[in-house]
């Protein structure tokens, strides 16, 4: 068995590395005391930023002051994280970053249709909006029944215009398309937030991202040259598209899909075909539209992952830190596709992922907030990834009792991958409880640090079903629109979640990986991890390439379970899909197989949700059991050695034998740690 003292000792009391990061914004005009407060009620550090007021980071005068406030920290043991913005989301820099440079700003186009059944002469103008028209073209239409009518895309038209107008002649039968781009901003997350009204950049554009770095990081970096070596990280704030409308009251006139200055030339270097014959497909048709729609968000989360989160991380990372921080509305498939085209693939371009919790008690928590971008934590093979606690939603009920709703809410984030704590959870507490809290927290980390969960059960990400389904819309809510991915995702990761199953996400790429391993050894593994189960909610659009990686595991007799039906169309081809060879269940069913596997914890918890993951360091295994429940729960030990029960609560380690009750508190969590068999 490893040696376990120096853990003893980190458990006992967690280094200050593993403790809660307030966020800090403003600091008092004695910030020494407010930091020596901060340190005696058990914090870890800081996030903190340039002043706000008085210019930013273009005032000299703010930039010393941060020297100052660094130099305090680094003199008394605080860490300290460097937040990016004035305010959110980032990009921005108080307004200073598209002073002068609106071009830069977040963009989408939009489309306007003409259709004619008898001839006419067709004439558009575009609007004070606007900014330009990037294409225009016709198309002819077949009616052949009563009430169809089809464009026919392969028969495409190009128009001549000019960037303010098109003028021409239409057939009978015949569809005019009009593509203009303009602001992304009206009726976007910017204009419903706590922070400004601003616009925001276009996360699509280097440029633009390149001017944020130019005037809210080199300026630290050049006065106080070893600040971001000295940081532990760099903090983001929920960049996004800004294309989509966030409240269902509000109706606007375009309805608009993500927009850069050489997107046209990017898909036909990344596709090998010109974009344009197929531009009306984003914004209408149906499963026709699939393979083009997944085509185009697949890009756009590439050139957010090049031009955002890839330009900071290496700017970051070439100064001494890494790039993190979190983006908007993580636990949600089909906001990965409105606010990033591809979410995964935009955080695994950051040095450190991160997320943001708003729903910060347990009967609202949501499973997958953190599953989702423990997806890049596996793929990059990162220590865990941050979270930002933001005690924001249903704040009435979150008051009721704020220490224990945390504490329970800790516990499920740290089970799904968090490994650092940065926070607004302050002035809910009083001193004793502060300390408590912090002390609770950093024993989380110290025995999850550099650990990731053994486990054998994935579940498909099926993003490609929210990306072959998003259509731009003249207005919505949050949630609007197909959320079949979403939704099925939902229940089937609650049900595993609540009957104590852990497991991880999966895409195309995984089940490829899966594929070669298995050819190669003959046990499929993913990023290290045996294959045992692979669970696929129910979707109506796949990779055509991963249906034919199910079907090779399927075949070597690995557990292949498509929850209630298999999908029905290829992402890729766009045909119907016809599956046999594999098995469909129903949530219900797919639990109870799993049930039947057995394990050291696999039982019902007697009313009580338990979450559980396993972990492995060096020779000996670490179990998490972590209690949503307001009611506390006993489960049984069943391994073959005696163990260890290790309790953040109150640092106490007791022995435990085979056979015998373990105790989780409500609304906390432990540790159950014993040799490798």
């Amino acid at each position: 068995m490893f040696d376990a003292s120096e853990l003893r000792a980190q458990f006992a009391n967690p280094p200050r590395t593993f403790r809660v990061n307030p966020m800090t914004h403003g600091w008092a005009e004695d910030y020494r005391a407010q930091m020596d407060q901060g340190a005696a009620c058990g914090y870890g550090g800081a996030v903190t930023n340039v002043p706000f007021e008085n210019g930013f980071t273009s005032n000299p005068a703010n930039i010393e002051k941060f020297r100052d406030i660094l130099a305090a920290m680094d003199e008394k043991g605080l860490n300290f994280w460097i937040y990016d913005e004035m305010g959110y989301p980032s990009g921005q820099g108080g307004g200073l970053v598209l002073e002068g440079h609106p071009e830069l700003a977040a963009k989408g186009f939009y489309m306007h249709r003409r259709i004619a059944y008898e001839p006419t002469h067709a004439r558009f103008r575009l609007d004070d909006e606007s900014d330009k028209i990037v294409w225009a073209a016709k198309y002819p239409v077949e009616t052949p029944g009563l009430h169809e009518s089809y464009v026919r895309f392969d028969r495409m038209i190009p128009l001549s215009f000019t960037a303010d107008s098109v003028e021409c002649d239409l057939a009978e039968k015949e569809v005019l398309y009009v593509f203009c781009v303009k602001d992304a901003y009206a009726g976007s997350h910017s204009t419903h937030n706590v922070s400004s009204f601003r616009k925001n950049i276009n996360i699509m554009d280097k440029a633009a991202v390149r001017r944020f770095i130019d005037l809210c990081f080199e300026p630290i970096a050049q006065a106080i040259p070893d600040a971001y070596s000295r940081a532990v990280n760099v903090f983001t704030d929920e960049p996004s598209l800004h294309v989509a409308y966030v409240r269902d009251y509000e109706s606007w006139p375009y309805a608009l899909a993500p927009w850069v200055d050489g997107l046209p030339e990017a898909y036909e270097a990344e596709y090998g075909e010109s974009i344009y014959p197929q531009l009306p497909l984003i914004f209408e048709g149906g499963t026709n539209a699939y393979p083009m729609r997944v085509k185009f968000y697949s890009l756009v989360g590439k050139l957010i992952a090049e031009a955002y989160s890839g330009q900071l991380s290496a700017w970051c990372e070439a100064h001494g830190c890494g790039f993190s921080g979190h983006y908007l509305i993580e636990e949600n498939i089909s906001h990965h596709v409105k606010q990033y085209g591809d979410f995964v693939r935009v955080v695994c371009a950051a040095s450190y992922p991160g997320i943001d919790i708003l729903n910060c008690y347990p009967e609202i928590y949501p499973y997958n907030v953190t599953r989702y971008v423990q997806m890049a934590v596996r793929k990059n093979h990162t220590n865990g990834m941050m979270v930002e606690i933001c005690p924001f939603a249903n704040v009435d009920e979150f008051k009721k009792d704020p220490l224990n709703n945390m504490t329970a809410v800790m516990g499920l984030l740290y089970l799904g991958g968090v490994r650092v704590t940065n926070s607004y959870f302050s002035g809910y507490t009083n001193e004793a409880e502060t300390i408590w809290f912090n002390e609770y927290v950093g024993r989380l980390g110290a025995m999850l640090d550099g650990l990731s969960n053994d486990c054998g059960i994935f579940v498909y990400y099926g993003l490609e079903d929210a990306q072959a389904k998003t259509k731009p819309l003249y207005c919505s809510g949050w949630n609007d629109g197909d959320t079949l991915a979403q939704d099925s995702t939902e229940a089937l990761t609650a049900a595993l979640s609540e009957n104590g199953f852990d497991y991880y996400f999966i895409d195309g790429e995984d089940l490829e990986e899966a594929v070669r391993t298995l050819s190669d050894s003959g046990t499929a593994q993913i990023s290290g991890h045996t294959v045992k189960t692979v669970l696929i909610p129910k979707l109506d659009v796949i990779k055509d390439s991963a249906l034919t990686a199910l079907k090779t595991l399927a075949e070597a007799g690995i557990r292949v379970r498509f929850m209630e039906r298999a999908p029905q169309y290829g992402a890729e081809s766009g045909c119907g899909l016809t599956v046999s060879g594999m098995e469909t269940a129903s949530v219900g069913d797919a639990v109870e197989e799993l049930y039947a596997d057995g394990g050291i914890f696999n039982e019902r918890a007697d009313g009580a949700v338990v979450l559980r993951a396993k972990f492995v360091r060096e020779d000996t295994v670490v179990h998490m059991l972590a209690n949503k429940s307001r009611r506390d729960a006993v489960l049984t030990y069943n391994g073959a050695s005696d163990a260890e029960l290790w309790n953040p609560a109150d640092g106490s380690i007791t022995p435990i034998r085979p056979g015998e009750p373990v105790c989780v508190s409500a609304m906390r969590a432990v540790f159950v740690i014993y040799p490798m068999e």
